[in-house]
Order: structure tokens, then C-alpha cells, then sequence
């Protein structure tokens, strides 16, 4: 598998991580990291963040030490801007809004998103309906915060969870979708990061556009 560079300079690089590859999960044969030591000759390349596994687009990687940390320091200051795709159960009744429901920082579960209660920080996520399909919401949610599992705990606090989530959705839902599109992912794509008065962009995936056709599309 090749991976897509999007950006490259001396200090960092920033690639297109495919659904499905963990970014550097050691219990997986093949993840972000041995993919690119092999693809680049560069062994010791060092996240600055990190995309969940089933979650697809920009993933910011350091070529040493200090870069790591400037960029991690970025992130960490909500100074980068993060704008994710995904694509939703069901049709949304507002075309936008901020979620503002507190979550915890750890990776919960679909019986309770939000964790306990004792754990829960204020969140802010941004969201846009870009369009509306005859089963689903195709949206844009900027971060505004930066917690584990920020949108996908979002989604399915409203009852519209990410198509194809595992961990916050319902799986007999997704087995159905799965078996009638023919599409097995989680719809959630992170399509643009700005840092460092840098712009950097990753196209919406293939299989995004392929449901989307499928289904076909509403204009609101």
C-alpha cells in the first residue's frame, strides 16, 4: 500500500492515512508508521496527533524532536484548524450548529458516549449539513476542541451516529448498510488542517462519493 504525501518540508510531513490503518497501534501487522519507514527510508518519524483508526484523511507527522513538539504545542493551543467530513444516520433538522455537550477525554462506548460524569470537560464541535440524502446527512464539522472521539460521541448523542461507527453506533444498522452499498468504513474523513499558516488539504475519498451516488442526492 502507498501512502499519499499531501506536504512535505523539512520539518514535518503530512500524508492521506487511509480507513482502517492505526496510525502506529503496535498489534497491527502493518500501520501508519511501518508503512511510511518502508515507503520513505525514514524510521523515526514521530506524530504530532493522531487520527483513529477507521477514520480517514491528514495525518501530521515530525521529522525530529523539536518540530514534534512546536507542532504538538500548536494543536494542543487550539490554534490549528481541523475540518473533518462524515456522513451521517439519518437527515439532520438543522443545516448547522455548534454541540456543546460535555465528554470525556478517553474512548467510551455506545451505552454512554458522554462517560461519567465526574470526567466530563466542556467540548464545542461545529457542524454544516452540506447535503442531504434520502437516509443520510453528508456534514462538515470543525473542532473546536479536541477531545477523544469528539465527533463521533457528537453524532450519536443526537441519535445520528457516523455511518459505519463500530464503537457509538448500532451494528445491525452498519452490517445493513454494509450489505446493500456494498461500502464497509467509517464515513468520517479529516479533509483539512490549517497550522503554521499552512493549508493542507486531502480530497474526499472514492467510497464517500460512491454512497453518496448510490443513494442519490437531495438539494435542500
Amino acid at each position: 500500500m502507498k501512502i499519499s504525501i499531501l506536504f512535505q518540508n523539512d520539518d514535518f510531513i503530512a500524508v492521506d492515512k487511509p480507513s482502517g490503518i492505526s496510525v502506529h497501534n503496535n498489534e497491527d501487522s502493518q500501520n501508519l508508521l511501518s508503512l511510511l519507514a518502508s515507503q520513505l527510508q525514514l524510521p523515526n518519524l514521530l506524530p504530532v496527533h493522531r487520527l483513529d483508526k477507521e477514520t480517514s484523511g491528514i495525518q501530521i507527522l515530525s521529522f525530529h524532536k523539536d518540530s514534534a513538539r512546536d507542532l504538538a504545542n500548536e494543536f494542543q493551543q487550539r490554534s490549528v484548524k481541523k475540518i473533518y467530513l462524515g456522513v451521517l444516520r439519518g437527515q439532520l433538522k438543522s443545516p448547522e450548529g455548534i454541540w456543546t455537550r460535555p465528554l470525556t477525554d478517553k474512548a467510551e462506548g455506545r451505552k454512554n458516549p458522554e462517560g461519567q460524569t465526574r470526567d466530563r470537560i466542556p467540548c464545542e464541535t461545529r457542524f454544516k449539513c452540506l447535503k442531504l440524502l434520502p437516509y443520510f446527512s453528508f456534514c462538515e464539522f470543525d473542532l473546536l476542541t479536541g477531545r477523544q472521539h469528539q465527533i463521533r460521541k457528537h453524532c450519536a448523542l443526537i441519535n445520528h451516529a457516523i455511518v459505519g461507527d463500530a464503537r457509538y453506533g448500532d451494528l445491525r444498522y452498519n452490517e445493513k448498510i454494509a450489505k446493500t452499498y456494498k461500502l464497509s468504513r467509517m464515513f468520517l474523513h479529516c479533509s483539512r488542517i490549517e497550522i503554521l499558516d499552512r493549508r493542507i488539504e486531502s480530497p474526499m475519498p472514492q467510497d464517500f462519493s460512491d454512497l453518496m451516488q448510490l443513494v442519490g442526492s437531495v438539494q435542500k
